[in-house]
């Protein structure tokens, strides 16, 4: 009798294909959610699986009896085969998603590492190449409404969101997308979906990261060699490319003039999961220093007080996420050269940070107090990082420096801003 037949077959069959269960746990459906309680100390099994999510289902020895349903609905869950409840389970997950039952109870107990794929969900072929010979990958993209809309690669994301031809979803991480109602084009690939992540506090400067998926029609690395293909044929003749291509991930990188669109497909491995798609991801590395200069307060900064460190420290750089950031004031580098300082403008209301270049400032008004966290030397080297604290309670990284290094400017800080520094809790950098 095949394992088929024993699987739908009789009670007592059925029972003996399973490990026997113990007490460790206990796994469930109710509502279309997997539960799966793990009740040891640690409860590291605890987890919730969203069955409509789910996207494949792998067995998973681990070694020494280890052994898993491997889960992964956006989110990676290993279900323990011996939890009560799991025989029910499996068998109602099995008769839904059609579960490759041989793989699974031909190795479910054996004890040797072992990781097979015994289900993926399908998906429809979603990109198509062209032939026509678009040459305008460093320009932008083009929603296929009608009429179509091109938009450059220096789109805002103030702009975009006015666009009629986008929406916002929240992502199984809960980030907030924007995703486009109609095909989107690149040179000469249609997208059919196409996503832009919308976490930026900045509005004022151009999307950041763009993504997609794409599934051939069987869902395996077709879609990979699809891409690679035109990639090569339209890109790389005129531009770069770099990555690698090994037997457990595929991963090359295009200059677009500076901006960055990798292609990657990724195989079972010891660590890592055959997802059946090609993820496209596009990251705008251009620079922008207009939004670095503020040419308000450049003609109105007043130098009041100063405090000036002694050693190597830097000033967060992140412009395009942090609209504080800006070039270091012309006023400060004539009278400071390269010195990195704390100021005080009286006459502004402002204090400011300062080092290599680079420079924040805050109204007196909003900042709540000033704190130090200091990172322990470990396996990495440690380091100090100071912080403007707001009214609002956020933590505004200004300066950072090696481990402690603002620790004897705790009293000077407090006396030039008339602001209280605290201690955050150190801990080491492993």
């Amino acid at each position: 009798m095949s394992i088929i037949n024993t699987f739908f077959g009789n009670n007592q069959a059925h029972n003996n294909l399973f490990p026997k269960p113990t007490a460790n746990g206990e796994v469930s459906i109710e509502n279309n959610i997997l539960i799966c309680q793990d009740y040891s100390e640690r409860s590291i099994y605890n987890s919730l699986v969203n069955l409509d999510d789910l996207q494949y289902a792998y067995i998973n020895l681990k070694g020494d009896g280890d052994n898993y349903l491997f889960l992964f609905d956006h989110h990676q869950n290993d279900i323990p085969v011996t939890f009560k409840g799991f025989k029910e389970v499996y068998t109602q997950l099995s008769q839904r998603f059609h579960f490759n039952n041989d793989v699974f109870f031909h190795n479910v107990h054996k004890s040797e590492r072992y990781k097979k794929r015994i289900w993926i969900r399908k998906y429809p072929k979603n990109y198509t190449v062209l032939t026509e010979n678009y040459t305008d990958y460093n320009a932008g993209y083009e929603i296929q409404s009608e009429p179509k809309v091109f938009l450059s690669w220096e789109t805002t994301y103030a702009d975009i969101q006015q666009n009629p031809h986008v929406y916002f979803e929240t992502s199984p991480y809960n980030q907030k997308l924007l995703k486009f109602k109609y095909p989107v084009r690149i040179g000469n690939i249609i997208l059919n979906t196409l996503h832009a992540y919308f976490d930026n506090p900045r509005t004022d400067v151009p999307v950041l990261h763009f993504y997609s998926h794409c599934y051939s029609a069987l869902g395996t690395d077709d879609s990979y060699y699809d891409l690679k293909r035109v990639l090569l044929q339209d890109v790389f003749k005129d531009q770069t490319f770099n990555g690698y291509e090994r037997d457990d991930q595929k991963n090359l990188i295009f200059n677009l003039n500076n901006i960055s669109l990798s292609i990657c497909y990724t195989y079972d491995s010891k660590w890592q999961f055959d997802a059946g798609n090609t993820s496209i991801t596009i990251k705008n590395n251009r620079e922008y220093p207009k939004l670095l200069m503020d040419e308000a307060y450049e003609k109105d900064i007043v130098i009041s007080n100063v405090l000036t460190l002694q050693g190597d420290f830097n000033c967060p750089k992140d412009y395009m996420r942090n609209a504080r950031i800006t070039y270091r004031p012309n006023a400060i580098t004539a009278a400071f050269q390269a010195t990195t300082i704390i100021w005080t403008d009286t006459a502004n209301n402002k204090i400011g940070c300062s080092a290599k270049g680079y420079a924040q400032t805050f109204d007196i008004a909003e900042i709540d107090s000033f704190s130090i966290r200091n990172i322990l030397p470990a396996r990495g080297r440690g380091g100090s990082e100071l912080y403007i604290i707001t009214t609002d309670k956020t933590y505004h990284s200004v300066l950072r420096g090696v481990c402690k290094a603002f620790d004897n400017y705790v009293e000077n800080i407090e006396q030039l801003t008339g602001k209280k520094v605290t201690f955050e809790k150190e801990y080491y950098d492993c």
